[in-house]
């Protein structure tokens, strides 16, 4: 597609160049406390997450609308296009999981294990179930110290860097506590709650939306 979204755009770039100017590399940078820094990044991020759902969702939308037109609802043609439409928005929303992360690779997971939904939806998030990528440990630790204290020897003698596992909300890390006993410790991802907030608005608004084009694409018809 030629052209995308304008709103998409201009936050893309502008959120792209604060996280650049505010990265963990450079925490200086911009010319305001780290703290406003980090909300002001994290409002711009869920505009770009939620803009690039919306973009979605209409395209997906818009999809249906232009290819399904005019075709019998008894037809081999609108069976065989509606199998097409299917699966070109499934990889819309798949790209959309892994783009956002988080809520929506959890929510791209639970759709994927629906019984009712198309088979090229559930075939194609299906790839959701292995697709969690771990965060960076500067950015766990962070969320540790964050809750725990600026000293973690307090708590454990060891705190192996590496995951062991990793899902859409949070990750998983062996340590040893100061008695000696093997643990394992479940972080959950940064400014994640913050983040589910808006993604949980967005969806909701999302799907209003949908079902009232739905419905007034049926009477159109």
């Amino acid at each position: 597609m030629r052209t995308k979204n304008t709103l998409y755009l201009i936050t893309a770039t502008g959120f792209a160049g604060l996280t650049y100017q505010s990265s963990a590399e450079n925490p200086n940078f911009l010319p305001f406390p780290n703290d406003f820094a980090e909300k002001v990044r994290a409002g711009l991020n869920g505009v770009v997450r939620s803009s690039r759902a919306v973009y979605t969702i209409t395209s997906n939308v818009v999809d249906y609308k232009y290819s399904l037109h005019g075709l019998p609802l008894d037809s081999d043609e609108y069976h065989l296009k509606l199998s097409e439409v299917n699966l070109r928005s499934a990889k819309r929303m798949l790209k959309l999981c892994e783009a956002n992360k988080g809520f929506y690779v959890k929510d791209g997971q639970f759709v994927a294990a629906m019984r009712q939904v198309p088979k090229e939806y559930s075939s194609t998030l299906s790839s959701l179930q292995d697709k969690a990528v771990p965060c960076h440990f500067k950015a766990i630790k962070k969320v540790l110290t964050d809750n725990l204290g600026e000293d973690l020897s307090e708590f454990f003698l060891s705190f192996d860097e590496q995951p062991i596992a990793a899902a859409s909300i949070a990750q998983v890390h062996r340590a040893l506590l100061k008695d000696h006993q093997e643990v394992a410790v479940k972080v959950q991802y940064p400014g994640l709650e913050q983040q589910m907030k808006i993604d949980f608005a967005t969806i909701r608004i999302l799907s209003n939306s949908v079902a009232w084009v739905r419905k007034k694409l049926l009477l159109t018809k």
